[in-house]
């Protein structure tokens, strides 16, 4: 299986809310850098299924969108869409890229890449997607 199809396999699980079939998706020493440089990473599979139900918790509908998607041995470099309505209602939709490594089939790194204000911002009902970043939320060429 590709790195890319085992993305997308796990984006399936993702959609269906199956949170120990993506944890099993990772290495028992995975790091999971779910904030890039503003949170601490999540290291190991207890931690990352402990991240995962958090954000579980606060996103009840989850669009999560892959664009494009490009390997280099046994790394992946993702660009997509995050895309999601919290529990209080309110919708979140930011560009994201990331950064996946691979070992035997599993995940070993994800470092995810977005703009955190701009997500906060629309959780709490502050902040929306500028106008001009519209045209990140789709292929380029569309």
């Amino acid at each position: 299986m590709s790195h890319r199809a085992t993305l997308e396999a796990l984006f399936d699980d993702w959609w269906a809310g199956r949170l120990e079939a993506i944890a099993d998706r990772f290495a028992a020493d995975a790091v999971w850098h779910f904030s890039a440089a503003t949170k601490p990473p999540a290291i190991g599979r207890e931690a990352i299924m402990a991240f995962l139900t958090a954000y579980a918790a606060g996103a009840v509908a989850t669009r999560l969108r892959l664009l494009r998607a490009a390997e280099d041995g046994d790394t992946l470099f993702i660009e997509a869409v995050e895309d999601f309505d919290t529990a209080a209602g309110r919708s979140v939709l930011v560009p994201y890229a990331g950064v996946l490594t691979f070992r035997d089939g599993l995940i070993t790194d994800w470092r995810d890449y977005f703009d955190r204000a701009l997500v906060d911002g629309q959780i709490t009902g502050t902040a929306a997607l500028p106008d001009y970043a519209q045209d990140l939320l789709e292929p380029p060429g569309r």
